[in-house]
């Protein structure tokens, strides 16, 4: 059954202080993670943590980043992110609720990506050159390739920004629910 919207921005408003902002990038079109995101939105701060392949990238590490974790927010990553944790990392992804973005946005007759919603909501990237879509791969191949640092420092800045914007993100989609479920009353 398909929970109405308003349930999950009730659940979102009870879970908001320990939810997990995830989201990954991959080594090539359905290769294996490169980049792992993490952000626990908090006061203060932004702490993003990018667990990277060959580095610190490890069961152990996902395991301790998702303790304590009692909800996951996500753009796309029912379909994407999530079932490539599972597989490479069996195990690792608490089971807690996931409110995905992509999918809350659409039922919200929102059909686009994340950059597009970003815009239409004003919220802005620490570096606009992280805005092109599709270059997390391009970046990745030149790291190995090349051992390319600067590039891996990009990857690493676009998945922070990919990141972190889903909390505000999902700060404007909730409140559009309120605002639609304010007018129907």
């Amino acid at each position: 059954m398909v929970q109405p919207l308003q349930y999950w921005r009730e659940l979102y408003e009870i879970h908001k202080q320990t939810a997990l902002c995830l989201d990954i990038e991959v080594s090539r079109f359905n290769g294996p993670i490169s980049v792992v995101g993490l952000y626990q939105p908090k006061d203060g701060l932004i702490e993003c943590r990018q667990l990277v392949k060959g580095r610190d990238l490890t069961r152990e590490n996902l395991v301790q980043a998702f303790a304590g974790c009692t909800m996951l927010i996500t753009f796309n990553g029912r379909k994407f992110d999530i079932p490539r944790i599972k597989r490479e990392f069996p195990g690792v992804v608490p089971n807690v609720p996931i409110i995905d973005l992509y999918l809350f946005a659409r039922r919200l007759g929102m059909k686009t990506n994340l950059k597009v919603l970003e815009n239409t909501f004003g919220i802005d990237r620490l570096d606009p050159r992280t805005k092109k879509r599709g270059i997390a791969v391009k970046l990745w191949k030149r790291y190995i390739t090349y051992n390319d640092h600067s590039a891996l420092d990009f990857l690493c800045e676009y998945n922070k920004q990919d990141t972190i914007n889903l909390y505000p993100l999902a700060e404007e989609l909730m409140n559009l629910v309120l605002k639609k479920s304010s007018r129907n009353l």
